[in-house]
């Protein structure tokens, strides 16, 4: 047993303790050991320094670091300068927070009916047994009450713990001065600013700012989203919005279904929270699969904009000029602009043989017409548990770079057209590193689309510039 303490909460722990690299060594589990002081002192005592961590069902992580052995006694303080109480998680979120003593000859208490104990009061994870409850969790009969040795950073006891001793597992571990691992898994494959609220702010001035060239008659950018069932295409939709309302929206139906929860072909305009509307529009499609009715003839016509708004797509028909709504001579305008195949980073090398000959199919179809492609890999906190819980550092992340130039290879698409995000799913509240994704990638369409349509625009009107020229020499 390895233990449920990640890499990066390691990382964590490594830069509060602040003298070196260090290894982490499990030596104490409640699941696995038994919820007991007896047990506790038997295989964490005299130890050295250790880090007791417990773990939540809310997705809270906390624990304190002792740098003095644990000992079993009749009950006294011991000092430890270098102890703390610490939080890394809350509630399923990163909270990053280190308490220290202020009395740090109060720091640690040892007693041989307590587990874990820092300051007493302060912390003090359980004494004697607890049974283990029906659901799986342990009631632990200790507590959190920062604020008598340590300091409590003016945060609050029940945003530490979710007000509860409930928890799904507590460890100890031992730690030792060594160094854990290389630091080439650290190293970033794609040089970005970090996701920050001004970084933030920065991208929906630009993504405001952006509008369609000069003389393509063109006022917003048709972003046509198509991938497998499942994929996220609308749930992408909803999560680029977000950002631009302030809030997570739910514009775009989603679900989860083998089947397409979209059925239509809808777009959908990007409204700023004071009301007025970005030059684009995401067009949203009913996912490819057995029953979509999405097939190369329907995404041909898509593409070259004579499927009208609201149409709702058949397995049993096919769209032809004699559909209601049929647009039979489309203008630029109402053709799609940039083409984004959107996937699920976690099923990529289960995506049936016959889904990707036709994602292969559209791609070749859409360079054809000198549509730019762009590729979202959505769900990439999936690829590896320590993700979502530093969605910041995803491009320090080599299973998402292997994943990226997976997908790069397979369709032969740049690695710099392939974006790696996460959409709202779950999630009550807004989210920089959420919000910063899926900006970068909007940003990228919009890029590349416009640099089409300037080269689009330019031809045409070098083709214009060349009739009159024989026009005017035929006349003369």
């Amino acid at each position: 047993m390895t233990g449920k303490l990640t890499e990066y909460q390691m990382d964590q722990l490594e830069a509060f303790i602040g003298s070196g690299p260090k290894v982490f060594r499990l030596l104490y589990s409640i699941t696995r050991d038994g919820c007991t002081a007896t047990e506790f002192h038997r295989k964490c005592d005299n130890q050295g320094p250790t880090v007791t961590v417990l773990y939540n069902p809310h997705g809270s992580v906390y624990g304190g670091y002792a740098g003095v052995s644990w000992q079993s006694s009749v009950g006294f303080h011991t000092e430890d300068k270098t102890a703390f109480i610490f939080q890394l998680m809350n509630s399923g979120k990163r909270a990053v927070n280190i308490f220290r003593p202020k009395d740090a000859s109060k720091a640690i208490y040892c007693n041989s009916n307590d587990s874990s104990n820092f300051g007493y009061p302060d912390f003090k994870a359980f004494s004697n047994t607890v049974p283990l409850n029906n659901d799986g969790t342990f009631s632990l009969n200790g507590s959190i009450s920062l604020g008598h040795f340590y300091h409590n950073n003016n945060v609050s006891n029940k945003d530490i713990n979710n007000g509860s001793m409930v928890v799904t597992e507590m460890e100890v571990y031992a730690v030792f001065d060594y160094p854990r691992k290389s630091t080439d898994t650290h190293r970033t494959w794609r040089k970005t600013p970090a996701l920050t609220d001004e970084y933030i702010s920065k991208l929906k001035e630009e993504l405001a700012s952006i509008t369609p060239p000069k003389g393509s008659g063109i006022t917003d950018f048709q972003l046509l989203l198509v991938g497998p069932v499942g994929a996220g295409k609308s749930s992408f939709i909803n999560t680029a919005m977000s950002p631009f309302a302030d809030r997570i929206m739910h514009k775009a139906a989603v679900g989860t279904s083998s089947q397409s929860v979209t059925r239509k072909y809808i777009t959908y305009p990007v409204r700023k929270s004071g009301g007025s509307c970005l030059n684009l529009r995401l067009c949203d499609t009913p996912g490819i699969g057995d029953h979509s009715g999405l097939d190369a003839l329907n995404i041909n016509f898509l593409l070259d904009g004579h499927v009208p708004s609201s149409f709702e797509f058949s397995c049993s028909r096919h769209i032809s000029a004699k559909t209601p709504g049929f647009v039979h001579r489309p203008s630029l305008a109402e053709e799609a602009h940039c083409v984004a195949i959107v996937l699920d980073s976690s099923t990529i090398r289960d995506i049936p043989a016959v889904t990707m000959t036709l994602l292969n199919d559209l791609k070749n179809l859409a360079l054809e017409k000198g549509i730019p492609l762009a590729i979202i890999m959505t769900k990439i906190d999936k690829l590896h548990e320590e993700i979502a819980d530093n969605l910041a550092d995803v491009f320090k992340r080599p299973e998402v770079k292997t994943a990226v130039d997976q997908v790069s290879e397979a369709f032969g698409i740049p690695p710099n057209h392939v974006f790696p995000v996460k959409n709202y799913h779950s999630e009550m509240e807004t989210e920089i590193a959420v919000h910063g994704l899926a900006l970068l990638a909007l940003r990228k369409m919009l890029f590349i689309a416009s640099d089409a349509l300037e080269e689009r625009t330019s031809a045409n009107e070098e083709r214009q510039e060349a009739t009159a020229d024989v026009t005017e020499s035929d006349t003369a």
